[in-house]
């Protein structure tokens, strides 16, 4: 998450809720009643408008992982104020953690990059993210796991299964019902061709074997977010490699 956007964004909320505190004051306030359809308009309009901003708010609060904060950002019916009160004290406590975020970034350093999952290819993603999203970080990697399987069986055929589609990376010529894929930005005359083949066969095999079938073992430990995380990286990027290969087929 781009904390310095979220800052921003979360910002230009709040004025905007701040304008239409002043004018609903200007409106409402000390007791009096201005009969101005002019003015009328311009607040119910204003009002839709911070309406629409403060769902973008509390859609942002909750992508900081501040869900008890994000549920504050709602319109409130209030007896004295207008309903929106509650949510300008939850974008201004959002606001100060991404402040003290921020500072704490420069006091630290740089972290170096981070991954996120919705950058993931997106079939891998697609696939995981209902069981992620509700922590089954182990039930997450097999189901991308058998959505990577299908994008090389596609390929192969449904006879081929598991490791057994690195073949489709081998450096031997496609024969007949066996298709090859090759990664079309690398010279086919090059060493660099072989190893890139070589490698991509080998990131198969490790796919597979590395992380599908370790998630299906009872003994393999529970996996946390963070090795969850590692392991459908790991998918990712196969299905990333097939996306840049053309299929040859024997003639």
């Amino acid at each position: 998450m781009d904390d310095t956007l979220a800052h921003k964004r979360l910002s230009e909320v709040l004025d905007l809720i701040d304008r239409y505190d002043d004018l609903y004051d200007r409106r409402w306030g000390h007791g009096g009643y201005m009969a101005n359809r002019a003015f009328d308009s311009q607040l119910d309009q204003l009002e839709d408008e911070v309406r629409g901003q403060t769902r973008f708010a509390r859609d942002v609060i909750a992508a900081m992982r501040e869900g008890e904060l994000a549920a504050k950002v709602e319109e409130h019916p209030e007896v004295v104020q207008h309903s929106f009160i509650q949510a300008r004290k939850a974008i201004v406590e959002a606001i100060a953690i991404l402040a003290q975020r921020e500072e704490l970034a420069r006091i630290t350093g740089p972290v170096g990059p981070r991954l996120s999952a919705s950058e993931l290819h997106p079939d891998i993603w697609g696939a995981a993210a209902g069981l992620w999203d509700n922590g089954h970080y182990r039930q997450a990697v097999q189901t991308a796991a058998t959505a990577l399987e299908g994008l090389l069986q596609a390929i192969a055929g449904p006879a081929e299964v598991g490791e057994k589609l690195a073949g489709l990376f081998s450096t031997n010529p496609p024969g007949q019902g066996s298709p090859r894929l090759r990664l079309r930005t690398v010279d086919p005359s090059s060493k660099t061709w072989e190893s890139a083949q070589n490698g991509a066969a080998a990131m198969v095999r490790g796919a597979f074997q590395g992380a599908r079938n370790l998630m299906s073992h009872p003994g393999w430990p529970e996996p946390d977010a963070s090795e969850g995380l590692e392991m459908l990286a790991v998918l990712s990027y196969v299905a990333h490699l097939i996306d840049r290969c053309d299929v040859e087929k024997a003639p």
